[in-house]
């Protein structure tokens, strides 16, 4: 399961014919995203009929099968020489993100944190205990300062920060009573499994996680802060389920189906 921060390089070449010389033109622009409940560019974004309005479950499904399409991720390189895979839960990896966040701007506060399949060894048993190897964690504040995190083993790998940049909202994490690895522990009591890296079907490898605020198609007007969890429904399909961090309440469990001309379709289960 919804970064974003790298700039990219287009470059532009037109050929005017054999007597023509060659006339080079090159841009350079800088983007980021504006948010992981609106979520990445690709198909983040895309509709989905009975999900959050922000679609951050089809995000990071593509994101995950593509070790991240997210732009920032494409560029993501495992750090070198490691031994040993460390595994951090969600709340240890939004507490090394803010120690390095408070470097760059005053009175920030969580907008998002999500883990990332970029694994050095794909297990299907990741995120079992809500612990990952690799996760991503934004900071803001009410200026729109806001810090991109990725962290790896449990150490800082990527830092981009910006002056002004669009948020989902500030997370008071007092507020938060649920934990990654509680969570967790609920959604397989409905019947969701860790993805299978050995299935392509899978497209995720164990459990993945995402928090931030959003709402439901159905009562945009209700926000709150959802803790997600993905992976594999009972009947072996893409899914996740959302739980309210402050109240432990499940809000939805979705699977998605996808039907041999090309649609897709988001069906509750459980």
């Amino acid at each position: 399961m919804r970064y974003h921060l790298l700039s990219g390089l287009c470059k532009v070449k037109v050929m005017a014919g054999v007597i023509l010389a060659v006339v080079a033109l090159a841009a350079c622009s800088q983007g980021n995203s504006t948010d992981m409940e609106t979520s990445e560019a690709s198909k983040e974004n895309s509709d989905n009929a009975s999900s959050r309005e922000s679609n951050d479950n089809e995000s990071l499904k593509k994101s995950n099968n593509n070790a991240s399409s997210k732009e920032s991720n494409d560029n993501v390189i495992p750090k070198e020489n490691k031994t040993t895979k460390i595994e951090i839960s969600m709340e240890d990896a939004i507490s090394v993100g803010r120690e390095e966040a408070v470097k760059y701007y005053n009175d920030l506060q969580l907008t998002e944190v999500h883990s990332y399949d970029n694994d050095d060894s794909l297990d299907r048993s990741s995120g079992a205990d809500g612990k990952r190897q690799w996760w991503y964690v934004n900071f803001a504040n009410e200026n729109n300062n806001y810090v991109n995190i990725l962290i790896s083993d449990g150490e800082i790998d990527h830092v981009e920060h910006f002056d002004n940049n669009v948020n989902t909202g500030l997370v008071d994490l007092s507020e938060i009573n649920l934990t990654a690895e509680e969570a967790v522990k609920k959604a397989q009591e409905m019947g969701l499994a860790g993805g299978n890296p050995d299935n392509g079907k899978d497209w995720i490898s164990g459990y993945h996680f995402k928090m931030s605020y959003g709402s439901l198609a159905e009562s945009p007007d209700d926000r709150r802060i959802f803790l997600e969890v993905i992976g594999i429904s009972p009947n072996g399909n893409f899914a996740h389920v959302d739980f309210d961090a402050a109240t432990g309440e499940c809000i939805l469990a979705e699977e998605e189906l996808e039907y041999s001309n090309g649609e897709v379709e988001w069906v509750k289960f459980n």
